[in-house]
């Protein structure tokens, strides 16, 4: 590992798991491996073999956790929740998935559970988290928590939301 690089422990293989009926969380050793794929959702390419290709959506959350803009609201995630129920309206299955598999990803997955399914924060949390191990990073915490203040304002104080959050990412 070099000096400059932090060494960062990648899952060896693929990690996949059903959160609803047809959306699934992973890391990124499931997104590109074709057999693990081939398990929860079937090919539409139509080729035969071994060389398969999936409809994806590639999207970029970085340039939003700059500056202290915390909105879910942004483009990005905008594009996924538009995937999910697309896909959701055609019958497919839907692979979320970032490069770890333990953050980004379930953090997609939670905030899109909290704007298309009405759930709190704490709920979507708990449901996904019952499913599919978590280690949420604080900046995608705050993203979390903000959307929750924004859908629900003047439930709950940040502060209380944001221990509330901490709490429970570190029983995970």
């Amino acid at each position: 590992v070099s000096s400059r690089v932090a060494a960062v422990i990648l899952p060896r293989g693929p990690i996949i798991a059903r959160i609803t009926d047809c959306i699934y969380l992973g890391n990124l050793n499931a997104a590109y491996s074709g057999r693990a794929l081939l398990s929860i959702i079937p090919c539409t390419c139509g080729r035969a073999g071994f060389r398969h290709s999936w409809p994806r959506l590639r999207v970029d959350i970085r340039a939003s956790l700059h500056g202290g803009h915390h909105e879910i609201g942004q483009p990005c995630f905008l594009d996924i929740n538009e995937c999910i129920e697309a896909s959701m309206e055609k019958g497919k299955r839907v692979l979320i998935h970032c490069r770890d598999g333990y953050s980004l990803g379930p953090t997609c997955v939670i905030q899109y559970l909290m704007v298309k399914h009405s759930m709190g924060l704490l709920a979507a949390y708990g449901f996904v988290r019952a499913r599919y191990p978590l280690n949420i990073q604080e900046h995608h915490q705050d993203l979390l928590v903000a959307l929750e203040m924004s859908l629900q304002p003047g439930t709950a104080s940040l502060v209380c939301l944001k221990h509330s959050l901490s709490r429970k990412v570190a029983w995970s």
